[in-house]
């Protein structure tokens, strides 16, 4: 296995680790990893250092790189937003490895806000074989009422079988205020998704779009995290269709939480993907095209900056 620390983007801003095997060649898709939110290419508890090395000795090759202004990478002199920087960086990231690694498909894969990347740019970029969306945030909330909703998934899925819980609600232990409204955030919700929102039927046309372009889409869940609720309520009919005519995966980790955090989530984790993976790169993808807006790549480091990124 090899790991190389590269720069590539415009003027060499974006920083990554390129993870190969001896197998690896063009005959597969490279998978690219996509920041988790705010957190650098390592990935919560280091599980996209995991991932990375487990593909490639599966004969794929593995890019987990920074956004602008995350971990390594230069913070962006423009004002862009992030739904399109991050996008065109992650095409960036394509072109790099087409140029670099002679890849012409790629698998898109990443976590929260890394999965809504992922989707995006594979709607835009034929290139994508692939997308591997981990905990998917199909209904973005905003930000006051987040808590309360993660506060109300807690009870309903955990505390409600928890003997101890029981036991300190009759006792007067718990926060009988907090309770209330996560209660009546859970009521909240029931009413308000009898009917679809926009933005349910903008996500139920994106998941038509990826599947007419024949792009393999699959959400992998955790079944502790309330973003699983959401994929499904957002999805609707049309997401139980695509998936029951095999055009969408959808697996559910079960007992694991948002950032899979114990060792044995993460092996879960590491194997799901490895399988989707796998059944993308079976995926016969014809007629791929680079786009005219690909950015041209800046290269690898020198031997001499690599020391400060042996992190990871």
């Amino acid at each position: 296995m090899k790991e190389e620390a590269v720069q590539f983007g415009q003027a060499g801003s974006l920083v990554g680790i390129v993870t190969s095997g001896p197998q690896a060649g063009a005959d597969k898709p490279a998978v690219i990893l996509l920041n988790p939110g705010i957190v650098h290419r390592t990935g919560p508890g280091r599980i996209y250092v995991k991932i990375a090395r487990a593909l490639s000795t599966s004969g794929f090759t593995a890019l987990r790189f920074d956004f602008s202004g995350i971990g390594d990478s230069s913070v962006r002199r423009d004002n862009r937003r992030f739904a399109e920087s991050s996008v065109d960086e992650t095409r960036a990231a394509m072109t790099f490895l087409q140029a670099t690694k002679r890849c012409e498909r790629f698998i898109l894969m990443g976590g929260c806000s890394g999965a809504a990347v992922a989707l995006e740019t594979a709607l835009v970029d034929r290139r994508a074989a692939g997308v591997i969306a981990i905990n998917f945030p199909a209904r973005p909330d905003e930000e006051e009422s987040a808590g309360r909703r993660n506060d109300g998934h807690y009870y309903r899925h955990f505390a409600l079988w928890n003997l101890k819980s029981w036991r300190k609600l009759l006792t007067g232990q718990s926060d009988y205020h907090k309770i209330s409204r996560a209660l009546a955030q859970l009521i909240k919700i029931k009413f308000d998704r009898n009917e679809e929102c926009a933005s349910d039927q903008q996500f139920q046309a994106k998941l038509r779009a990826l599947s007419a372009h024949q792009t393999r889409l699959t959400f992998i869940c955790s079944k502790g995290d309330v973003l699983l609720e959401d994929l499904r309520q957002a999805g609707g009919r049309e997401f139980k269709q695509l998936c029951a005519e095999g055009k969408v995966s959808c697996e559910i980790i079960s007992g694991s939480d948002h950032t899979f955090s114990s060792l044995s989530d993460q092996e879960s984790l590491v194997d799901a993907v490895l399988r989707h993976a796998n059944a993308a790169a079976s995926v016969s993808k014809l007629g791929v095209q680079v786009p005219e807006r690909a950015l041209s790549p800046a290269g690898s480091l020198s031997l001499s900056g690599r020391g400060r990124f042996i992190a990871g």
